[in-house]
């Protein structure tokens, strides 16, 4: 086998990915040498960010266009190109390694796969290269997201950080299984969460539904499937951009940033988010239900019998002020220089705008 092939490979999925380091092991080889042949490969370090032809994408590779438009179309059921239709001509561009490659996984996945993932996870990342044109990213893609809940603020609550606004303005939304969840499940996880909570939405609720990766869902069952992953304890997080394309519904015990960043002494600083928690010890009573929801152990219980906050820990996510029998938690919003706004579109996952925006 052709090892090289696999190593530019690694490349090229890291040019269009917020993350896709090596490992001392080189367990990253391992998981794309499942996934892609070396035919494959080749077409994928040939796609670009922006949605093409498959002559254009040939002419590129110097193959013949029937081949590559054969090898595209099984290359977007495997969930290793982002295909797209526009009247009779369809257009593929290159997935990130997350959100994209991975999370197509989520139907196919074995013990095998999910091993290897998990290896990554926890393995030593080799340092990345970097250039002007492409600086090495270290902040994590995701930004937590606040539940439903009262906000002590001075202003509107921003669109991209609502999820319920966020959610009327779609007009495409796919719901599929989380992809965490599956992968820990064959890991022999026995957590009983919902497992069908991720939201897809725009471009990419499109993509989904057309590869029967999830299926189509109005606006009003995506606020229902909101509601019921809040209920289960489940973190909203989105990609940090401010038209994002999907909102995962995060269990603390699967999700792979999450079960990284809890173990840290300062979520906070990793996550981004626009809120703190912040107890009133004259409604508190001690009673504790605020531990068991908060998914960072961000909360303490003093001597006095009051909660008490890390802010370094909390991630403002208000899963424990919704449940507070005493109205004690609210959110509150976090002072100006400790906020920050996303961008517009990301690596990680850019917004479906963009990214239909470059079919030429």
């Amino acid at each position: 086998m052709n090892d090289d092939i696999y190593q530019r490979l690694r490349k090229g999925v890291a040019k269009h990915s917020a993350y896709f380091q090596a490992t001392a092991p080189g367990l990253e080889i391992e998981f794309l040498r499942r996934l892609f042949t070396e035919e494959e490969a080749e077409i994928y370090l040939n796609l670009t960010g922006n949605l093409e032809t498959a002559d254009q994408i040939a002419e590129r590779a110097a193959q013949d266009p029937e081949v590559v438009a054969t090898t595209l179309k099984g290359m977007a059921k495997k969930g290793l190109a982002f295909p797209k239709r526009k009247r009779d001509s369809y257009y593929y561009a290159a997935p990130p390694f997350a959100h994209g490659i991975l999370e197509h996984q989520v139907h196919t996945i074995d013990k095998e796969l999910a091993q290897i993932y998990e290896d990554y996870i926890w393995a030593e990342k080799l340092p990345e290269e970097s250039n002007d044109e492409q600086p090495v990213e270290f902040s994590l893609p995701l930004r937590s997201l606040p539940v439903k809940v009262p906000i002590n603020m001075p202003r509107p609550v921003a669109p991209y950080e609502d999820v319920k606004e966020l959610i009327k303005k779609q007009d495409r939304i796919a719901l599929t299984k989380c992809f965490c969840a599956v992968q820990q499940q064959l890991l022999g996880s026995t957590c009983n969460q919902p497992l069908e909570v991720c939201l897809m939405l725009g471009f990419y609720a499109e993509y989904y539904i057309e590869q029967g990766m999830g299926r189509k869902i109005s606006q009003e069952e995506a606020l229902d499937v909101l509601a019921k992953a809040e209920e289960a304890g489940l973190v909203h997080q989105i990609p940090d951009t401010q038209d994002p394309g999907a909102i995962c519904n995060c269990c603390p015990d699967c999700c792979g940033e999450l079960r990284v960043v809890k173990m840290l002494p300062n979520p906070a600083a990793l996550i981004t988010c626009s809120y703190f928690c912040q107890p009133d010890p004259d409604l508190c009573n001690g009673c504790e239900i605020c531990l068991d929801r908060c998914s960072m152990g961000a909360i303490s219980i003093t001597k006095d019998q009051a909660a008490s906050i890390n802010l370094d820990k909390c991630i403002g996510c208000g899963l424990c002020v919704n449940t507070c029998p005493e109205e004690a938690l609210t959110l509150v919003l976090k002072p100006e220089d400790e906020r920050r706004e996303p961008p517009v579109t990301s690596r990680f996952m850019r917004s479906s705008q963009d990214i239909e925006s470059g079919i030429s």
